[in-house]
């Protein structure tokens, strides 16, 4: 029997990583899904070296991430060259984060201080990489139409209807990342070891 796919989620601002989140078990259906919890007010350059090395402590085959985590699914899989997916990214951090700089709470929470300098750190949405964009047309903190306009050329998009920024069609979505993940395999020429040898 062939293992599963490992999957790296990466959460959004001001949240953490929940083993019992919808988006984790529905992604479950695809593989094993692995998350760390990211501290956002540190420096975007510490953010990277911690997802970096989960991505190979973990052995990543897929990077899916929302939000702010959809942005960093993008630069590290950019970077290494594991698929991605983003689930209604921040493409511009830089701009969207402005409105958290000083102190405040997560969604669980706990206290924070995002400083002016860790949110002027952060670049732009990578052009780069194999990905996947998955937009609600209705979220409620992000533009998700300037959002695809943006993205559109470069990537698949896949806009869904309604829905808000934490996402409302996780179940859909499934097969539409099913589908990308065997079509990726064939341009980054994934093959399994064992599928080698016999």
């Amino acid at each position: 029997m062939h293992s599963k796919i490992v999957i790296l989620y990466i959460h959004g601002f001001g949240s953490r990583f929940d083993p019992q989140s919808d988006k984790v078990k529905a992604l479950s259906y695809l593989g094993e899904v692995k998350g760390i919890t990211v501290d956002y007010t540190s420096m975007p350059s510490l953010i990277e070296k911690q997802l970096m090395n989960a991505c190979t402590d973990f052995q990543v085959d897929l990077i899916v991430g929302t939000s702010l985590g959809g942005y960093w699914a993008n630069r590290i899989g950019a970077q290494i060259g594991v698929p991605f997916v983003s689930i209604n990214p921040a493409i511009s951090p830089n701009v969207t984060l402005q409105k958290y700089i000083g102190f405040g709470q997560t969604y669980y929470g706990e206290n924070y201080e995002l400083t002016p300098e860790a949110v002027d750190a952060y670049t732009d949405f990578s052009a780069q990489g194999c990905g996947l964009i998955l937009l609600d047309m209705a979220d409620e903190l992000l533009d998700s139409v300037a959002t695809n306009s943006q993205l559109k050329d470069q990537f698949k998009v896949h806009c869904f209807e309604g829905g808000t920024h934490r996402f409302s069609h996780m179940n859909e979505a499934i097969p539409i990342i099913e589908r990308f993940v065997s079509n990726a395999a064939l341009i980054y020429g994934v093959v399994n070891e064992t599928d080698i040898n016999h």
